[in-house]
């Protein structure tokens, strides 16, 4: 099965969408888009499972689509308020509903912050001394929450950007439960995107993460010479199953902007001359 991405332009290519499944990276330097491929992405799903004729327009004559049930958002730093308003400022009204449509988010703040040096009172409004209490390790529990809520849904997780750069979390260990998760995804009907900052690891260390996962989609800035407008782009670096697409298309990357009434939208392709 294929699930879309919602991004028009690319599904066209990929024949209406990416396998189930999969476990991709979206990488990206800081407002390049990334974030909002993902919040475009779990919106317009949830737009074709409440509309029959949005769902028809979406994935055209495709064959083997299937539409996620609903959305999980994971957090480890961001609380779901913030989210959510970074969400309506993306949006128009009617996307952003959408966007909450049969969601489930988890904010994993308490776990992360706990013995650094931000204080409780900074990342809970309950008891803190139920805060004090609450132990656990932040895998540990990330994997549980995982394994219950992934299937028939789309997985946004934000971000690695904060799990890599934490002196609390051990990076071995999080390839491991990456490359695992990669394997247990297979047997669930779910897109995980997990969302990473470009530059914050060395190449080796990069390297290692992006072989550890199905696909990895770069988001960058370019600035033209010629002109002071600076643009978006997208390429992917590696996909299984979709790489013989993009060769045969001849697809070098992606042209991408954002608005407020389509969210992430790929204007045009530049191809391999």
């Amino acid at each position: 099965m294929r699930i879309p991405t919602s991004v028009a332009a690319f599904d066209t290519i990929v024949k209406g969408g990416i396998p189930s499944g999969s476990v991709i990276i979206l990488a990206g330097e800081p407002g390049s888009g990334y974030r909002e491929f993902s919040f475009t992405s779990a919106a317009k799903l949830a737009m074709a499972r409440n509309s029959e004729e949005f769902r028809r327009i979406m994935i055209e004559e495709a064959e083997d689509i299937y539409i996620p049930k609903g959305t999980a958002y994971i957090s480890f730093s961001r609380s779901e308020k913030e989210v959510m308003r970074s969400v309506d400022l993306s949006f128009n009204p009617d996307l952003a509903k959408a966007f909450r449509d049969n969601l489930v988010f988890k904010d994993f703040s308490v776990e992360f912050f706990k013995h650094s040096i931000v204080p409780p009172k900074w990342v809970v409004s309950s008891s803190i001394s139920e805060y004090m209490k609450k132990k656990g390790d932040l895998l540990k529990e990330f994997v549980s929450f995982m394994d219950a809520h992934s299937n028939e849904r789309v997985v946004i997780v934000d971000s690695l950007t904060d799990l890599l750069t934490s002196p609390r979390i051990n990076t071995t260990d999080l390839i491991d439960v990456i490359r695992g998760l990669r394997r247990k995804a297979k047997e669930w009907d779910t897109v995980i995107y997990l969302l990473l900052t470009l530059g914050v690891l060395e190449p080796r260390e990069e390297s290692i993460l992006f072989d550890s996962v199905d696909g990895v989609m770069v988001f960058q800035w370019h600035t033209s010479t010629r002109y002071s407008k600076r643009y978006r782009y997208m390429y992917v670096l590696k996909f299984v199953g979709l790489m013989a697409n993009l060769e045969e298309e001849r697809i070098a990357r992606f042209n991408t902007t954002l608005n407020k009434r389509n969210g992430f939208v790929v204007v045009n392709t530049e191809k391999i001359g």
